[in-house]
């Protein structure tokens, strides 16, 4: 006797379907928050960079001998920068501020630490120093708004001068709002 048999059919049932798009949908709500602080981690590395930038032009200014109108031996200190990036950079095309800003080509101290961003950046750097000889110190950050909701990411460097040895030191960097 021949059977005849059911046709199989060959597929998913909706219920299969729907727990693997429940799946993916829970899997896609843990990823993509993960991701996007994993970029903004990444993008943390050029604000250090630029502190590092402007940490070695400020030593390399104070250690080196300047020299008044007249040929006097000005006392040691770190360069003082009169202007700064004025915009956030997020406000800009591409939410980065541009490159080779006229302010570091401009400034006398930014030019004195041989300081210029050649890229696109997303961190501003703002610079201050005040005092001569061991009293000296300077401060520079960091600061960017990565998605724009003014809220900063910001990291400082304080850099003095040890009284005994007459060398630059620095803390470690201090964050805040790190991945904003």
């Amino acid at each position: 006797m021949i059977r005849k048999g059911r046709k199989q059919n060959a597929g998913f049932t909706l219920v299969e379907l729907m727990i693997v798009v429940a799946i993916i949908g829970i899997l896609a709500a843990v990823a993509i928050p993960a991701f996007s602080r994993y970029i903004k981690k990444s993008r943390t590395a050029e604000a250090s960079q630029t502190l590092n930038k402007i940490w070695t032009g400020a030593v390399s200014y104070y250690e080196a001998d300047h020299n008044d109108a007249t040929g006097t031996i000005l006392p040691k200190q770190f360069p003082t920068v009169a202007a700064s990036e004025a915009a956030k950079c997020c406000t800009q095309a591409g939410m980065k501020c541009p490159a080779n800003s006229a302010v570091y080509d401009t400034d006398a101290g930014w030019q004195a630490m041989n300081f210029n961003l050649a890229e696109a950046h997303y961190y501003r750097p703002l610079y201050s120093s005040a005092g001569v000889s061991t009293a000296s110190n300077f401060t520079a950050e960091a600061e960017g708004d990565l998605d724009c909701d003014n809220t900063l990411a910001q990291f400082r460097r304080i850099g003095q001068i040890n009284a005994t040895t007459g060398d630059a030191y620095s803390f470690n960097t201090v964050l805040g709002n790190e991945i904003e």
